[in-house]
C-alpha cells in the first residue's frame, strides 16, 4: 500500500481533492461539477425559507432534491426559474439561492435582465412580505414547540454525562476518546497486510529485473523475429523487403554477433558489443543462432522456389520479370534464373503456337464440312447482293453472311498467333539483351550474401556460361520466329512473290471458305493482314538477332499480301460473272432511263479496287489514299482482274437483256416498274423493255461510270489505263450495237413486211395506175408502226428516240428501194404515186433524216426517175412535152401531199420537231 501511494504524484492527489496544501485547516468552496448540476440546482420554497430565516444549511441539502424547474422566483416576477438551466454551470452556481456564492447583482442581470423599475419595486415588496411571513411563521413555530426544545436540551446533556463518566464510556480518559480499540484493530490489519502484500512486492521486484533483462534482449528482437517477418513479407509479395531483411540479418550474424545477443556479464549488460561470455554461454549462443538461422534459410528457400515459379509465368510483364530475376540473382541460386526464364519462355511460345494452330485447324475443318454443299448461282448472287447492301450502310458488319464463321476463325487464328509472339517475344528478347549487355548476369552482386556461396563461379566459367547462354537465346528467338512464319506459310500455302509474279493468276487456294463473296472476303482478309502487319512491325522493332529475323517477317507479310491479292482477284472475277443477276430493273430517278443496278456496279467495283489497293499494302490517311508505290506484281494482278471482270460483266449485260425476267427475290420484286413522278409503268418481262434499258445502261456505263472507275484505279495504283479504257469502251459500244440492232431489226422487220405487202403483193400495177389522189394505206400503216415504236421507246428509254427512229427510217428507205427495184417499170401515174409516198415519209420524218437516210431516199428518187425515163423513151414521146407534163403533174402531187399531211397531222404528231430540236438543227448564221 505504501509503495502504491509513494508512486502516486502528490500534486495529482491535491488536484483531485481540489486542495492547495496537505495542511489545510478550512474547507475551500469549489465550483460544482457538471454532474452535480441536479444536486446544486435551486431548491424549493423550504430552501428559500431556510436561507432567509438564517437557519443552517442542513435542511438546504435535503431540499436540493427538488428540480430546478420547480424553484420559484423570490421576487414573484416569474412562476419558476426553469430557464436558468440553459445557463453556464459556473454562472448557475452564482444565481442559485442555495449556493454560498450567490450574487444578487448577477441574479438580477441573468434572471430578470428586462425587468423595469416598477417590476423591481414590486418584487422588493413581495420579497419583504415573504420574509416577514416566514419570520412570523418561525416565531409561531418556536412558541408552539418550546417545551420540546427544552426536552431535547436536557436529553443531550444527560447523554454527554453518561459518555464521560461511565466506565465503558467512549469519552473517559483511559479510552483515548474511544479510539484505542480502533487503533488495536488497525495494527492487526497492518500486520495482516504485511503478511499478504510482502510476496507481491517481492514479485514486483522480480518483474523489474525481468524487464531489465528483456531490455537487454530487445536489441536481438530483429534477429529472433526474422523467420516470421520473412514469411509475412513473402506471403504479402514484398520479396524485396524480405531480401533486404535477410541480408541485414546475415550481415549482423557474420560480422556483429555481439550486438544481437548480449552475454550476462557487466560489460555486455552495459552495451559493449565486444564483451564475451563464458565458453558455455558462447556455445549456447551458437546453438540459438543456428536454430534461428536454419528457419531463416528454409524460408528463403521457399521464397526462391516461388520466384522461380514466377519467372516461368508467361503473362507477366517484362518489368516484373526483370525485378524477379534480379532478386534471384541476389540470392545466388544453384540454377541460373536467366536460363530458366529463357527456356521456359521458348517452350511456352512453341507449345502455345502449336495449341492455337491445332485448335483453329479443327474449327476450320468443321466449317469446311458444313460448306461441302455448294451454292447455286442464285444463292451466290443473293449473297453478293447482301454484301452490296452492307456496303451501302455506315456500319459495315459482314457477320452472319455466308462463310463468316470460317473467315472469323482464320482471323482469330492469326490474331492469337500474333498475340502469342507479341506478348512473349518482347520480354524474352529484352531479358536476353540485358544479359548480353551484362546488366543481368551472375556474379554482378559481390555483396549479395546469397544463400549458398558454393554456387559462385569463377570469372572464366561465368564468361563461358554467359556466351553459351547468349548464343542459345538468339537461337531460341530465331526458332520461335521461324515457327511463327512456318505455321502461317503452311496454312496460307504461301509462295515467294518473285516466283508467283511471273506466272498466271493462281487458282483459289484451299484455305479460302467455299463460295465466298469478294466483298466479304476482302473485308476479312484486310482484317487478317492488319493483325499480321501490326505483329510484324512490333517484332521487327525488337531487332531480334541483330535484324536477321526482320527479312523473314517482312517476306512473310509480302507473300501473304500477294496471296490474298490473288484470292481477291479470283473472287472478283467470279462475282463479275454473276453480277448481272443482281439486276431487278428498278429505275434510277437521278439518271433517267437507267436502273439502280449501275449504282451497285460502281459501288462494287470501287470497293474491290480500294480493298485490293489496301491488301496490296496501300495506306489510308484521313480518308484519303496516301501516295504509296505498289509493287508491279500486285498492280499487274489487280489491273488484269479489274479489266477481266469488266469484260465478263459486259457479256452478262447482253445475256441479261435476252434472258427471261427472273428476280433473285420474287416475293419483293415486281415486273411492273413505274417512272418517278409519273403514272407511266413498263413491264420488264417484255424483251423490248429489257433491251432498251440495257442499251441505255451500257451508254451511261460507257459515258459516266467507266471513266470514274478507271480514274480511281489510276490514282491508287499509279498506272496508265487510257488505252484500256478505250478498249473497254469499244467493247461496250459493240455490245450496245448488238442490243440496239436486235431491237431495230425486229421493229424494222414489221415495217418491211408492211412495205413489201403494199408495194409488191397488194396488186398495184405501177405501170398503169392513174395519177395519185392520195397516199396508199400501207404507207400510213408503216408510219403508224413507227409511231408505236416511238411511243414504246419514249416510255422506256427517251434518249434513244432519235436514234431508234433514225435507224428505222434508214431501214425503211432501204426496204423501199429494194421493193421498187423489183417493179419492172413505172408509168406516169406509178412514178408520181411512188414519189408522193416517198416524199410523204420524207417530210413526216424530216427531223429524223440522217445523212445515211438522205442518201438512201435520194437513191430511191433516182431509181424511180431512171425507171420512168426508160419506159418513157421506149414509147418514143416528145421529151420537152413530157418534161412540161411532169412539172405540171408534180405540182398536183405537191397539193395532194400537202392535203395528206394535213389530214394525218394528228396521227403523226409525235414526229413533228419540237422547239428544242428545231433550235438544235438551226444552221449557224
Amino acid at each position: 500500500m505504501a509503495l502504491a501511494l509513494a508512486d502516486t504524484d502528490q500534486d495529482v492527489l491535491l488536484k483531485a481533492y481540489k486542495l492547495g496544501t496537505q495542511d489545510a485547516v478550512t474547507w475551500s468552496e469549489a465550483t460544482p461539477a457538471a454532474g452535480d448540476a441536479d444536486l446544486t440546482a435551486g431548491a424549493g420554497n423550504s430552501a428559500n425559507t431556510d436561507t432567509f430565516s438564517g437557519t443552517g444549511a442542513g435542511s438546504t441539502a435535503a431540499s436540493n432534491l427538488t428540480s430546478l424547474a420547480e424553484q420559484t422566483d423570490p421576487l414573484g416576477l416569474r412562476p419558476h426559474l426553469g430557464h436558468v438551466r440553459d445557463l453556464d454551470i459556473a454562472l448557475r452556481s452564482s444565481i442559485l439561492l442555495s449556493s454560498k456564492q450567490f450574487d444578487s447583482k448577477l441574479f438580477l442581470s441573468s434572471v430578470h435582465p428586462d425587468a423595469t423599475f416598477a417590476d423591481l419595486s414590486r418584487g422588493v415588496r413581495f420579497l419583504r412580505q415573504s420574509v416577514e411571513q416566514r419570520s412570523e411563521a418561525l416565531k409561531v413555530l418556536v412558541e408552539q414547540n418550546f417545551d420540546r426544545f427544552v426536552a431535547v436540551k436536557a436529553t443531550t446533556d444527560g447523554v454527554y454525562r453518561e459518555m464521560k463518566e461511565s466506565d465503558d464510556g467512549p469519552l473517559r480518559d483511559d479510552s483515548d476518546y474511544g479510539a484505542k480499540e480502533l487503533k488495536e484493530l488497525l495494527a492487526a490489519a497492518s500486520a495482516k497486510a504485511d503478511q499478504v502484500f510482502t510476496p507481491l512486492l517481492e514479485n514486483s521486484l522480480k518483474a523489474l529485473k525481468l524487464r531489465s533483462t528483456l531490455g537487454v534482449f530487445e536489441r536481438s528482437k530483429f534477429f529472433f523475429n526474422l523467420p516470421g517477418t520473412l514469411s509475412e513479407n513473402i506471403e504479402a509479395g514484398r520479396y524485396d523487403v524480405a531480401l533486404r531483411d535477410y541480408k541485414k540479418g546475415k550481415f549482423f550474424l557474420e560480422s556483429k554477433p555481439g550486438q544481437l545477443f548480449a552475454f550476462n556479464v557487466p560489460a555486455a549488460q552495459s552495451g559493449d558489443p565486444t564483451a564475451r561470455g563464458t565458453i558455455r554461454q558462447q556455445e549456447q549462443q551458437q546453438r540459438i543462432f543456428a536454430k534461428v538461422w536454419d528457419a531463416v534459410e528454409g524460408t528463403m528457400q521457399q521464397m526462391q522456389a516461388r520466384l522461380f515459379a514466377m519467372i516461368q509465368e508467361p503473362r507477366r510483364s517484362v518489368e516484373d520479370q526483370e525485378k524477379t530475376i534480379e532478386l534471384l540473382l541476389e540470392l545466388n541460386p544453384k540454377d541460373d534464373p536467366l536460363a530458366v526464364f529463357l527456356e521456359s519462355q521458348r517452350n511456352h511460345m512453341r507449345s502455345l503456337m502449336k495449341k492455337v494452330y491445332d485448335s483453329a485447324t479443327k474449327r476450320m475443318q468443321a466449317y469446311a464440312i458444313q460448306e461441302m454443299m455448294p451454292l447455286d448461282e442464285k444463292d451466290k448472287a443473293r449473297n453478293l447482293q447482301a454484301c452490296i447492301r452492307i456496303l451501302q450502310t455506315h456500319n459495315k458488319n459482314f457477320d452472319k453472311l455466308h462463310g463468316w464463321e470460317h473467315w472469323k476463325a482464320i482471323r482469330d487464328m492469326v490474331r492469337s498467333l500474333s498475340e502469342v509472339i507479341c506478348q512473349l517475344m518482347p520480354s524474352f528478347w529484352r531479358i536476353a539483351k540485358d544479359h548480353a549487355s551484362g546488366r543481368l548476369e551472375r556474379g554482378q552482386h559481390p555483396t549479395n550474401g546469397g544463400i549458398s556461396s558454393s554456387n559462385k563461379l569463377s570469372p572464366a566459367a561465368q564468361n563461358a556460361f554467359a556466351e553459351r547462354l547468349n548464343a542459345q537465346s538468339r537461337a531460341w528467338a530465331m526458332e520461335a520466329l521461324d515457327s511463327f512464319v512456318s505455321i502461317l506459310s503452311q496454312f496460307f500455302s504461301l509462295t515467294d512473290v518473285a516466283i508467283l509474279g511471273r506466272q498466271p493468276l493462281s487458282a483459289l487456294p484451299g484455305w479460302v471458305p467455299k463460295d465466298s463473296c469478294s466483298v466479304s472476303a476482302a473485308h476479312w482478309m484486310r482484317g487478317i493482314l492488319l493483325e499480321l502487319d501490326e505483329a510484324v512491325k512490333e517484332i521487327c522493332a525488337l531487332n531480334v538477332g541483330g535484324g536477321s529475323a526482320n527479312a523473314s517477317l517482312k517476306n512473310l507479310l509480302a507473300n501473304a499480301r500477294f496471296n490474298m491479292t490473288e484470292v481477291l482477284c479470283n473472287l472478283w472475277e467470279s462475282d463479275a460473272a454473276i453480277f448481272h443477276m443482281l439486276e431487278d430493273w428498278s429505275l434510277d430517278t437521278d439518271a433517267p432511263s437507267t436502273t439502280l443496278f449501275l449504282r451497285d456496279l460502281a459501288l462494287f467495283w470501287k470497293n474491290n479496287s480500294r480493298e485490293a489497293y489496301l491488301i496490296a499494302g496501300g495506306k489510308v490517311d484521313d480518308g484519303k489514299q496516301r501516295e504509296l508505290s505498289i509493287a508491279p506484281e500486285f498492280t499487274g494482278r489487280i489491273k488484269a482482274s479489274f479489266l477481266n471482270g469488266l469484260y465478263t460483266f459486259l457479256d452478262g449485260l447482253v445475256q441479261l437483256a435476252f434472258s427471261e425476267y427472273d428476280p433473285l427475290d420474287p416475293t419483293t420484286s415486281t415486273s411492273e416498274k413505274v417512272f418517278a413522278d409519273t403514272k407511266v409503268s413498263i413491264d420488264v418481262r417484255e424483251l423490248d423493255a429489257r433491251i432498251l434499258l440495257g442499251v441505255t445502261n451500257i451508254d451511261h456505263l460507257r459515258r459516266t461510270v467507266l471513266p470514274a472507275l478507271f480514274q480511281q484505279l489510276t490514282d491508287s495504283l499509279h498506272v496508265k489505263m487510257n488505252d484500256d479504257l478505250k478498249t473497254v469502251e469499244e467493247v461496250a459500244q459493240q455490245l450496245d450495237g448488238i442490243l440496239f440492232d436486235d431491237y431495230v431489226n425486229r421493229k424494222s422487220g414489221i415495217i418491211s413486211d408492211i412495205l413489201k405487202e403494199g408495194i409488191l403483193r397488194s396488186g398495184v400495177n405501177w405501170s398503169t395506175i392513174p395519177k395519185p389522189s392520195e397516199v396508199h394505206p400501207f404507207i400510213y400503216n408503216a408510219l403508224l408502226a413507227m409511231v408505236q415504236v416511238h411511243a414504246q421507246v419514249r416510255a422506256v428509254a427517251k434518249p434513244l428516240v432519235n436514234r431508234t427512229i433514225t435507224a428505222l427510217l434508214e431501214q425503211l428507205a432501204e426496204v423501199t428501194y429494194e421493193c421498187f427495184m423489183e417493179v419492172p417499170r413505172f408509168g406516169m401515174g406509178g412514178m408520181l404515186q411512188a414519189t408522193l409516198e416517198i416524199e410523204f415519209v420524207h417530210q413526216t420524218l424530216a427531223q429524223y433524216v440522217s445523212k445515211e437516210a438522205e442518201q438512201r431516199l435520194n437513191k430511191v428518187y433516182a431509181m424511180l426517175s431512171s425507171k420512168f425515163q426508160r419506159s418513157n423513151s421506149s414509147r418514143g414521146g416528145n421529151a420537152a412535152e413530157e418534161a412540161e407534163l411532169i412539172r405540171v403533174e408534180l405540182e398536183a402531187v405537191k397539193k395532194t401531199l400537202s392535203a395528206s399531211r394535213r389530214m394525218t397531222a394528228l396521227e403523226y404528231l409525235c414526229f413533228r420537231p419540237t422547239k428544242s430540236s428545231r433550235t438544235a438543227k438551226k444552221p449557224p448564221a
